[in-house]
């Protein structure tokens, strides 16, 4: 959100719009039911880097789709026809995630775990080890978002290891690239490591959020296998799947970015607006972590600073979140994780005096 309380969006994007409506060529045939071939190649490439190997060795492809839940839809359907061991769809995210009910729909037994330790405030690597340990035999682990889990070489390895050991499959979540620290390799590293590992997977890629073209729903189901044979099998049987669920995939969101992606100057601009609304996300997060040590907050908040992303932990127990909720009308989910851009100049005083209150006032559980 914008400090006026408005979704953020790109600055390119509005450029790039005008040009796509005054574009006289465009018909609006349908789209072949793999989807927009350019928008496909471009996100890829964003996604592995354009001299990727695997993408030279062309073992990754990708269908086009209707946002992340499409994706999800999509790769959950293939996996229950065609790995047919897979029975268990394990979801390690720092929320409530929506497409558990697709896994669930689709006769999943299905487990949700956070890494983030209340009790530590941070992100707890050992948790997430824990849980890949105890996980069935051929299980489907869903990956949200864990830069901020930091694994040690050691800590790689052994994930590795039991991954490959109990044939797991990994189906990553990665829905807005860039966001959280405005380098878009860096947070595109944990894929890259997972190919160089020789390890097939999917990956639910969504690019409404770092465009900000929230009502385009825009996405990509990444396919990563070993061999082109195995990438040809599996993209025909998912194109067959996409057909039935929705026929063509939605193009002007897909032309909006691919225009984008795939011009040099238009893709400067799109990066450096990323890093601006990054900057001014952390800004927002020093300035609440600073309000709440001059209140003299109990506690501390340099966990506030030291999470990545949009979303992040205010650190609350239940107590305190439901005194927030009853007393100052501020509506946090019960794990106190927020969208911090929705903190502006306008409320950020109210915000951080009404946690002060919760902090001081609230009974402890």
């Amino acid at each position: 959100m914008t400090n006026d309380n408005c979704p953020w969006v790109s600055g390119v994007v509005h450029k790039v719009r005008r040009q796509i409506a005054q574009d006289p060529s465009l018909n609006y045939e349908y789209l072949p039911s793999k989807g927009m071939r350019s928008f496909i190649q471009a996100s890829l490439e964003l996604l592995f880097g354009k001299h990727s190997q695997a993408i030279m060795e062309n073992r990754v492809g990708g269908v086009h789709t209707v946002g992340d839940s499409g994706a999800f839809q999509l790769g959950a359907q293939f996996l229950r026809i065609w790995s047919r061991g897979a029975q268990v769809a394990c979801i390690i995210s720092s929320q409530k995630e929506p497409h558990r009910l697709i896994f669930k729909d689709l006769d999943y037994t299905v487990y949700e775990h956070s890494i983030w330790d209340p009790n530590q405030l941070c992100a707890d690597p050992i948790l997430l080890l824990d849980v890949v340990e105890h996980l069935p035999l051929g299980s489907i682990l869903v990956i949200g978002s864990i830069i901020d889990c930091k694994l040690t070489q050691g800590q790689w390895a052994k994930l590795m290891f039991t991954i490959k050991s109990k044939q797991i499959f990994p189906f990553f979540d990665f829905p807005c690239q860039g966001l959280s620290t405005g380098d878009l390799e860096e947070e595109a590293i944990i894929l890259q490591y997972f190919v160089s590992q020789g390890l097939e997977f999917f990956c639910s890629q969504s690019l409404s959020k770092n465009f900000g073209i929230y009502d385009e729903g825009v996405g990509l189901l990444v396919v990563v296998t070993l061999n082109n044979q195995h990438l040809l099998c599996v993209l025909s049987q998912l194109t067959n799947c996409a057909q039935a669920l929705w026929l063509s995939p939605p193009a002007t969101g897909a032309r909006i970015i691919t225009s984008v992606l795939c011009n040099p100057v238009l893709l400067g601009e799109w990066k450096q607006s990323l890093k601006e609304a990054v900057e001014s996300m952390i800004l927002i997060k020093e300035k609440v972590k600073e309000k709440l040590r001059l209140l003299g907050t109990p506690g501390s908040w340099n966990h506030i600073t030291e999470q990545t992303g949009i979303h992040g932990f205010l650190g609350l127990n239940d107590q305190q979140v439901e005194y927030l909720i009853k007393q100052k009308h501020i509506y946090v989910p019960r794990n106190s994780r927020i969208n911090f851009t929705c903190i502006n100049t306008h409320n950020i005083d109210y915000i951080t005096e009404s946690i002060h209150e919760a902090v001081c006032f609230s009974k402890d559980p």
